[in-house]
């Protein structure tokens, strides 16, 4: 099956996901979505996905409703072209039926985990940099140099042979000596 043609099914999966909606509107108003005033909605209590002032709006109107459903269609021809057109073997007209079906809803929490995803992934690179720069400072600790004030990548002055006696400072072996690079406390 071609990207054309999965796109054309998932548009037809899109369009059943708007039928069933508009179908459950006119079963709960007993009349057709797009002529429901807020005023005449069942039950009148206040709704958590009405916004203050949203109570007085007029109904919607047909238009509105035929812009919504050309829109879903959209989405769903579009994620579903995409998926066939990324695997094309595995793509059949159920499958793209499938995918059209739930491709609103994907996008939807897909947008909710963007934010997510870039923090974390800001966060790992951050990681990464502080991590290759522990270790460029203790390579040089761990030769049994240390580098000082003024000196190029561990260059250090004097005898080089890592006993307390020859300049370098005797090791720590106290629970400051024991944390980890993430500067936890705890054994290595």
């Amino acid at each position: 099956m071609d990207w054309f043609m999965a796109a054309m099914t998932g548009a037809a999966g899109g369009a059943s996901m708007e039928a069933i909606d508009i179908i459950k509107a006119i079963k709960w108003h007993r009349q057709m979505p797009w002529n429901v005033q807020s005023d005449t909605i069942d039950p009148p209590q206040r709704r958590p996905d009405v916004r203050p002032g949203e109570e007085d709006l007029p109904a919607p109107g047909w238009k509105a409703y035929w812009v919504a459903g050309v829109l879903r269609m959209l989405v769903s021809g579009a994620l579903t072209g995409v998926v066939a057109a990324t695997y094309p073997q595995s793509t059949n007209p159920l499958v793209a039926f499938l995918v059209g079906l739930g491709a609103l809803s994907a996008v939807q929490q897909g947008t909710t985990l963007v934010p997510l995803m870039l923090k974390s992934v800001g966060r790992a690179a951050l990681g990464g940099v502080v991590e290759e720069a522990q270790q460029q400072v203790q390579a040089p600790q761990q030769n049994g140099q240390q580098a000082g004030p003024g000196q190029a990548n561990g260059a250090v002055s004097g005898p080089q042979t890592g006993s307390p006696s020859g300049g370098n400072p005797p090791p720590e072996t106290g629970v400051g000596a024991q944390q980890d690079l993430t500067g936890e406390r705890g054994a290595v």
